[in-house]
């Protein structure tokens, strides 16, 4: 592989493991609130559309990395 190549691939390992964090974090939101009011609800739903954000993020690096 080459210098260009690997340090492509490089980034988009780190990249993913960023993503991976903010997933975590957003995890960590969902987990401290309680599900009682429609606010909370809307936070969490926000939460939860943030993940799925990332793991799309995170996909798409894969997909670049398989095609190296």
């Amino acid at each position: 592989m080459n210098t260009i190549e690997n340090i492509n691939k490089k980034m988009h390992v780190t990249g993913s493991l960023i993503n991976l964090k903010t997933i975590q974090e957003n995890f960590e939101k969902i987990n401290a609130k309680d599900i009682c009011s429609e606010d909370e609800k809307q936070e969490i739903m926000e939460f939860l559309n943030a993940i799925d954000t990332e793991l799309n993020s995170i996909q798409e690096k894969i997909g670049f990395i398989r095609q190296m």
